[in-house]
């Protein structure tokens, strides 16, 4: 077994390494959700048709998030945080004041609970006669939920081995939508 310090800097290296990952995701979420409202809800003719492009834009970015949250949700993975989580039972002192077990034990419930939603009910069940407009919206807010879980644990648990805040708000290097904001075809 680890000293309580080896524990914390390798779960600290791990978790800022999923915290990359879920940066990722969050940023992509955040595009998503820029585009829908920014670029597709103000355009009557993109928001009222039934544009075959912008349901397969939709449908992606489903498919690929539901994906990636299932590979970060897997116990079985090098980089897991359900197995970094578990591993705090062993180092009770290290909750002292910022954790109960209780809350431990809810965070790892969670954890479980969201992964099984994840494998067992949305992936299975998402398939092309089922990518309707009303499909991706609930399928879309189950993986917000297991999206902030994850946000949420990292966080947490970076503050009690790193006594440090992570951030894992989305980030853009210029302007996601720039690419709206010109005529891409021109009448002749």
């Amino acid at each position: 077994m680890l000293t309580e310090k080896q524990f914390c800097d390798r779960a600290t290296r791990e978790l800022r390494e999923i915290g990359k990952q879920v940066q990722t995701l969050v940023t992509d979420r955040d595009l998503f959700r820029k585009l829908e409202s920014d670029v597709v809800a103000p355009n009557a003719r993109l928001s009222d048709s039934g544009m075959t492009f912008l349901a397969a834009i939709r449908a992606a970015y489903t498919d690929a998030t539901t994906m990636r949250l299932r590979r970060l949700y897997a116990p079985d993975r090098n980089l897991s945080l359900r197995r970094i989580v578990a591993q705090f039972s062993d180092y009770p002192d290290l909750l002292h004041n910022k954790l109960t077990c209780k809350e431990l034990t809810s965070d790892l419930a969670d954890l479980d609970r969201t992964a099984t939603q994840l494998k067992e009910h949305l992936d299975p069940h998402f398939i092309s006669r089922e990518r309707t407009p009303a499909a991706l919206t609930s399928a879309n807010r189950e993986l917000d939920r297991a999206l902030d879980l994850l946000v949420d644990c990292i966080k947490r648990y970076y503050w009690i081995v790193a006594d440090a805040h992570i951030d894992l708000d989305p980030s853009f290097e210029q302007d996601p939508l720039a690419v709206f904001r010109f005529v891409w075809i021109e009448s002749q």
